[in-house]
């Protein structure tokens, strides 16, 4: 009899057993939300008190970990994409559950495979809806989306990072995840070593346009011997052990590493810092700075050929010049107002005014003389006359007026300041500003902003007649050519680091002379951080002097990170000096203590454009956002252009606006 018990009971504990089967199989199944009205925010823990990350629109689908009861509310725990950022990154946070409706399985397997769901407004299709394109083959090329990207070892967080990629890179794909997660990674090469990036972090190299992220050629097994590199060199250097790191700066961010006996270009002076001598050099696609105590100096390797520049043939056969000489034209009849000397070397001849065809360029110091005087666009223009090239127009930026023997007559006016507000006191000079920068090189089917940006400075300058666009087009190509030639670079139509920094005017980063305090401003752009491509021009680890308006004071900045506006810092102790006297006070302690937050309009030149903005210089984000030991600053500034948002809110602030607009309007060369 008690055996007999047993055995039914053991039957009822079965049959009850597989009666919840299907209950712990449902409670298994992945369960997703979508948001039901606009502007819900996505908090750090289940209160109402606590900060929230961001906020996400109506329809907007996410991943449900759990559900929570606090304060009397219902939230869930999510797991969810920003809106407000390109990189595909996830976020964990919290949100209150009224304003969210759960998905059913049919609809998440529905929206997995981007097909249509009902949504709270009668639409069909949630705004972050998967992309309905096929995922890379393996084989192809990624581009990294963010700076500092891990390259790990293996496929998980905790194994161990290679180095970190920056924002461009092109690696080879080798195997592709079935699904995009934190959890998955892409199989990848790069400079020859196997390796893995997280999949949130890399995009098959047909999405990187939609993006706009800047690409490079693809990475080579190891980094090019010399000598691929065909300029003017310093030197050469080899590498004496290995794993070395290349850095962006000397002793900054690392870039890659390269092995050991390799031969490298030197293509700028040696500088000394912390008692090592740094060595900037070509390193196969990459450029930066190798450490002394890693390389020894070299004799040239077996030289190879420069390629000869090939004169671009016109549709009539015959070849163009970049600035070619016309006929010599008679000169005016009209009365001479004045003279006016060149300030600067290499000044645009212009056929025109407002940036008319280049017809030549003028050296410093050449005095001209004068018939018209015209403004447009808060720039004057004058129009002048020249035996060799003719009638035509110089910017009056690079001019200063001037008697028949070069004495100067007049000085530039300062524009009248709005009611109120102090005189500014432009110390401002038309000459080499020592502006740093980084470019990826660029070059036919290359897309993006930085080729906006190339297209439109190329038009500046005379050297394309098209409208800016975002793709390298043989058009392009051959108006590089045309610059290249004018300027005694390789005439191979390969927008390079070379042909980037002749054309913006800028060094390589770590190599400007930072006691230069002398600035040329241009008329004043107001540019948009999210869609006019300052986040590119700006790139993380390059400096730029800033020009505070109210006070005519000029000062370094470094910028560090930054993805809704700019992290910086001043470069210098002395560069922090200059910010404090902007503030009227002496310390930045003092900044953060008698909490000066008030956003202070600037202005910053980058090439031969100037860009309003504005600074937020208290002290704040210790010790992460500290990268520099000994600048007497503890901390980082934010510095805000058209439309960036801040940290906290994530949203648009008006007092950053505000001092934008007022850069701009009260800009000491105008504003366009």
């Amino acid at each position: 009899m008690t055996s007999r018990r047993r055995m039914m009971a053991l039957s009822l504990a079965l049959v009850l057993l597989i009666s919840l089967l299907p209950t712990f199989s449902a409670l298994a199944e992945e369960r997703m939300g979508m948001t039901t009205v606009n502007s819900v925010n996505v908090r750090q823990s289940a209160s109402t008190k606590s900060p929230y990350l961001f906020q996400l629109p109506m329809n907007y689908v996410f991943t449900i970990n759990d559900t929570v009861r606090a304060e009397g509310l219902d939230w869930y725990k999510i797991t969810v994409v920003s809106p407000a950022e390109d990189n595909n990154r996830s976020y964990p946070g919290y949100i209150q559950a009224k304003f969210v409706r759960e998905l059913t399985q049919d609809e998440i397997t529905a929206y997995k495979a981007g097909q249509a769901i009902s949504t709270s407004n009668g639409e069909t299709t949630p705004v972050n809806a998967p992309s309905a394109s096929t995922a890379a083959e393996a084989g192809a090329t990624g581009v990294v989306t963010n700076s500092g990207v891990n390259f790990r070892f293996g496929p998980s967080k905790g194994d161990k990072v290679i180095t970190q990629l920056n924002r461009g890179t092109v690696v080879t794909l080798l195997e592709v995840p079935e699904t995009i997660s934190e959890k998955t990674f892409y199989k990848v090469s790069y400079n020859g070593q196997v390796g893995y990036i997280m999949s949130t972090y890399l995009l098959p190299s047909n999405s990187a346009e939609s993006v706009n992220i800047p690409t490079q050629a693809a990475a080579t097994a190891t980094p090019t011997p010399t000598p691929a590199y065909t300029g003017d060199v310093w030197g050469y250097v080899k590498t004496t052990k290995g794993g070395v790191n290349l850095r962006m700066t000397p002793g900054g961010t690392r870039i890659i590493q390269v092995g050991k006996n390799l031969t490298f270009p030197v293509l700028l002076e040696p500088i000394k810092k912390n008692s090592y001598t740094w060595y900037f050099v070509q390193a196969g696609n990459n450029r930066g700075y190798l450490r002394s105590d890693c390389v020894k100096v070299v004799s040239d390797p077996a030289p190879t050929a420069a390629p000869t520049a090939t004169p671009t043939p016109t549709p009539g056969g015959s070849t163009e010049t970049a600035t070619p000489t016309p006929t010599p034209t008679p000169a005016p009849t009209a009365a001479v107002l004045g003279y006016v000397k060149t300030t600067a070397s290499g000044v645009n001849f212009r056929k025109k005014v407002d940036y008319g065809d280049v017809l030549g360029q003028i050296g410093k110091g050449t005095i001209l003389p004068f018939y018209s005087k015209t403004t447009i666009k808060k720039v004057v223009w004058y129009g002048v006359y020249s035996s060799k090239l003719g009638n035509g127009f110089l910017h009056g930026n690079y001019v200063m007026e001037c008697d028949a023997d070069g004495n100067a007559v007049t000085n530039t006016p300062t524009p009248t300041p709005a009611p109120g507000n102090p005189t500014p006191t432009p110390a401002v000079t038309p000459t080499s500003s020592q502006q740093e920068a980084s470019y990826n090189t660029l070059k036919l089917g290359s897309s993006g902003t930085a080729v906006k940006n190339l297209t439109t400075e190329l038009k500046k300058q005379g050297y394309y007649s098209g409208e800016p666009g975002t793709k390298y087009t043989t058009a392009v190509e051959t108006a590089v050519k045309k610059f290249q030639e004018a300027n005694n670079l390789t005439v191979d139509g390969i927008a390079g680091a070379a042909t980037q920094h002749k054309l913006y005017g800028t060094v390589p980063v770590g190599a400007a002379d930072t006691s230069n305090l002398s600035m040329t401003l241009y008329p004043a752009e107001k540019i948009d951080w999210y869609t006019g491509g300052i986040n590119e021009l700006w790139a993380r680890g390059s400096n730029y002097k800033i020009y505070d308006v109210k006070t005519g004071i000029v000062w370094w900045a470094h910028r560090w990170a930054g993805g809704n506006h700019v992290d910086a810092e001043p470069l210098t102790a002395a560069d922090t000096a200059r910010l404090c006297k902007c503030y009227g006070v002496t310390t930045s302690q003092e900044i953060k203590d008698k909490d000066l937050y008030q956003r202070r309009p600037c202005l910053v030149t980058i090439g031969t454009r100037t860009f309003a903005c504005s600074l937020y210089g208290e002290p704040h984000n210790y010790p992460d956002g500290d990268t520099i030991p000994d600048n007497d600053f503890k901390g980082q500034v934010c510095i805000h252009f058209t439309n960036s948002r801040v940290h906290n809110s994530n949203k648009v602030d008006s007092g950053h606006q505000d001092a934008i607009e007022y850069a701009w309007k009260n800009a000491p060369n105008g504003h366009i």
